[in-house]
């Protein structure tokens, strides 16, 4: 099985190991899919054609069946096949063609024009406007913006921060408002291991 977990006191390298190369994609962020209720971030280590390594900050067991998104909006699906120290390997269901991996999943201008990837979420949030607290329902986040309910209209443009359950609030703008809902652009986006921290508590 593709990175079937290494046994201990081996010493054989690494890339003896592979069935074939590997091509890393360091700081390529993820949305990692367990039901059509539960998603979190992941942070991609390196691919292949038969599967890949990442960063992981909630719990999982090896044999789940989980969908990868990456910011293209392509989905990998594939199981578990070993978790370990806060990684994982995903044995792909069927190999992917060496040349669609790479245009997935390696840096280049298209993808970091890209939006990071968005968790659908369901939790209260505080939207702060000037002087004004007003209690908010929070429906997707991402490191960069977070999406809420907004029955009032809101002033695109208009400065705000925004308090997400166990965070002090954060700065933001409001970027767009329809109908009843909202979406704010962080002025700070979160760092990967900021946010990965964060959502590893409101998800235990």
């Amino acid at each position: 099985m593709f990175f079937s977990r290494p046994k201990a006191n081996v010493e054989e390298p690494v890339r003896e190991r592979r069935r074939s190369i590997r091509h890393t994609t360091v700081m390529q962020i993820a949305k990692i899919r367990f039901t059509a209720a539960q998603e979190e971030l992941c942070l991609l280590r390196d691919i292949s054609p038969e599967g890949l390594k990442a960063e992981i900050y909630v719990p999982v067991e090896t044999g789940t069946h989980v969908e990868i998104e990456v910011r293209t909006g392509h989905v990998l699906s594939g199981c578990i096949s070993w978790a370990e120290a806060g990684l994982i390997g995903v044995s792909f269901d069927e190999p992917m063609p060496m040349a669609a991996m790479l245009a997935h999943c390696s840096f280049d201008a298209r993808v970091g024009a890209l939006r990071p990837p968005r968790l659908n979420v369901d939790m209260n949030g505080l939207l702060k406007l000037g002087a004004e607290d007003r209690p908010v329902r929070v429906g997707n986040v991402s490191q960069a913006g977070v999406q809420i309910g907004a029955p009032d209209p809101l002033d695109p443009g208009a400065p705000c921060a925004i308090a997400l359950p166990g965070l002090p609030p954060r700065a933001a703008t409001i970027r767009w408002w329809r109908g009843d809902q909202a979406g704010l652009l962080l002025s700070e986006p979160f760092e990967y291991t900021e946010f990965a921290e964060w959502r590893a508590i409101v998800a235990a």
